[in-house]
């Protein structure tokens, strides 16, 4: 990030850290520029374009394997973090819901996008990586998070559905709304690729959002 405010400067030039590099540029007293660059945290994680390619393309790699062999494949989109509080819950719907598919299915291959996080990647980083498999053409099913997954998660868990989850489906991610966008246009490409969830006019709702940052606080706290 490039900061040019002259007046600004003790805004970085001080003991606080940052999730990215930063360099400020601005005029000095004899004319000739003052530049200074102040590193990112090195606990802060950042993922390059190439690196989340490679990842994507590896999975297209095994994808294809999988076809290959006759099996079908599968997407699965479902809520992360888009309940406040709710991320390790939904991280556990999510997964309960993918190996019932997988108990229940003959030959299909389910893509959990949950099994291929990794920890410091934001909700752009993963909108990247994902749009990248999802335009490959190798999805013949791709199934979006409704009521009934969501009940009969917590079914499995042996819990009764909180009221935090009641009526939720994949509509209420900002996510899936894209993803649904980008699933429409697909279809239109492959035809034959089967759409299974919540009908598209519900994800309308949230169309005029962006992604931005992962994140799940509340005042009171978090799971």
């Amino acid at each position: 990030m490039v900061y040019r405010n002259p007046g600004g400067r003790e805004n970085i030039s001080n003991h606080f850290q940052f999730t990215r590099d930063l360099i400020s540029i601005i005029p000095g007293n004899d004319g000739e520029v003052d530049i200074l660059l102040k590193l990112h945290h090195p606990n802060a994680v950042r993922f390059s374009r190439a690196a989340l390619r490679r990842k994507a393309e590896a999975l297209i790699d095994m994808v294809e394997t999988e076809k290959e062999h006759g099996k079908t494949i599968m997407f699965y989109s479902a809520i992360v973090g888009s309940i406040p509080g709710q991320l390790k819950t939904a991280k556990e719907v999510l997964n309960v819901f993918v190996e019932h598919l997988r108990d229940s299915l003959h030959d299909v291959v389910i893509i959990n996008p949950g099994e291929h996080f990794i920890e410091g990647m934001d909700a752009d980083d993963i909108m990247y990586m994902w749009e990248i498999f999802q335009r490959s053409g190798n999805i013949d099913i791709w199934r979006f998070q409704s009521v009934d997954d969501i009940v009969k998660s917590f079914e499995l868990m042996g819990k009764k559905v909180p009221p935090e989850w009641t009526g939720k489906d994949a509509t209420y991610s900002t996510g899936c709304t894209k993803e649904m966008e980008i699933a429409m246009q697909i279809q239109k490409q492959y035809p034959e690729m089967q759409l299974i969830g919540p009908p598209y006019e519900k994800f309308q709702r949230r169309k005029e959002y962006g992604v931005g940052k992962l994140y799940d606080r509340t005042l009171a706290g978090s799971e």
